[in-house]
């Protein structure tokens, strides 16, 4: 387990990254095979797919050539693409007995078994390909790591439980800088109260607490001021909603931001789990794939509650987006002029960013 010191955020600039890390076409492509490649790699949770025959397409990964489907193994990748004449056959998310491609009509079983191919006299046996997966906590992954290793000395794991949670929506958006910047951005608190004021009258980061894995990090934050003041309209909505929920009692936290290396996010938030995926697509470009997760009464009958919380949420990035835009353009500026600079961390705020930098340095330096 890593621990940044205080000492050594306070008094050097190191190990934070030169700005050719975030627009060097060889330190991305190393990114790609040593962190992604080699990663654990989400792609879902169960809760996508909770029933027998249940599919759902994930239009961002490949395009979506890959798909969730709950058969008689469970739950597996599958192929989306038709091993006829590769076209896509699956969209969106529902249930079916057989996966038909609408073009030739060949036809698959849930497990991918190619079942029959019109006018074929023999089955040409060419079934669908699939990825195993990995579970942790109802979350799915399909990369080499070991998930439960990693996280098996996680503190807040009974924090991250599904149990008694639906899927409710996925939202997905394209940034046009460095994913690293995201993360980053993330992994501080010190911009939470002079730059969110919905979030920084929500949580209360004076109560913030650092725990520290290989290969994560989590902030957990409490409650400001009972949820007394709202910092924005957007938020005024939030606070009603969560104490009505609640009959005025407060919340356990006010937040709790898992980070696992590289670039998955889970969130805790009253009644509320979020799925945050960054997935790189260009040296200065990125992915983020959000999915919202709530108790199943909120999800069926507490419609206020649900808009309430993501209005929140999307205030709350789009004014990160606003930093990370900000980081992005001055890096760039200082890029092209040959310049690099880097200031000092702010301890306890921006330890979780040290933390981040430390392990990209170990995993990418070796090999530059």
């Amino acid at each position: 387990m890593s621990h940044p010191t205080a000492s050594s955020l306070l008094t050097r600039t190191s190990p934070a990254l030169s700005v050719d890390w975030y627009f060097d076409p060889k330190i991305y492509a190393l990114e790609q095979e040593l962190l992604f490649k080699h990663g654990a790699n989400y792609v879902g949770h169960e809760l996508m797919t909770p029933g027998q025959g249940d599919f759902h397409v994930l239009d961002w990964l490949h395009g979506g050539g890959k798909m969730l489907v709950n058969n008689p193994n469970g739950i597996e990748l599958l192929s989306n693409v038709c091993r006829h004449r590769q076209a896509q056959m699956l969209q969106g998310r529902g249930n079916a007995q057989h996966i038909v491609c609408p073009f030739h009509r060949w036809t698959y079983d849930t497990q991918g078994q190619l079942m029959g191919a019109p006018h074929f006299p023999n089955n040409p046996c060419l079934h669908l390909n699939k990825t195993p997966l990995s579970n942790w906590n109802g979350l799915l992954f399909a990369g080499p790591r070991d998930i439960h290793t990693d996280l098996a000395k996680l503190g807040v794991a009974a924090d991250m439980d599904f149990t008694g949670f639906v899927y409710e929506s996925t939202q997905v958006t394209e940034y046009k800088f460095n994913w690293k910047t995201f993360i980053e951005v993330y992994l501080e608190d010190y911009h939470v109260v002079p730059y969110h004021p919905g979030l920084g009258n929500f949580v209360n980061c004076d109560e913030l607490k650092w725990e520290y894995g290989e290969m994560y990090s989590v902030q957990t934050v409490g409650v400001q001021d009972h949820l007394t003041s709202p910092g924005s309209a957007v938020y005024n909505r939030w606070h009603q909603q969560v104490k009505r929920y609640r009959d005025g009692k407060d919340p356990a936290h006010g937040a709790i931001w898992l980070t696992y290396y590289p670039a998955l996010m889970v969130e805790w938030y009253p009644h509320t789990l979020v799925v945050s995926n960054i997935i790189p697509t260009g040296v200065d470009s990125c992915l983020n794939v959000v999915e919202f997760y709530y108790p199943e009464d909120i999800a069926l009958f507490e419609r206020e509650f649900v808009e309430a919380e993501q209005a929140a949420y999307r205030e709350t990035a789009i004014e990160d987006d606003d930093i990370c835009y900000g980081m992005q353009k001055g890096r760039k500026a200082l890029y092209e002029q040959g310049i690099s600079q880097a200031g000092p961390y702010q301890s306890p705020m921006e330890d979780g960013m040290v933390h981040f930098h430390e392990w990209l340095r170990r995993m990418i330096e070796p090999h530059l």
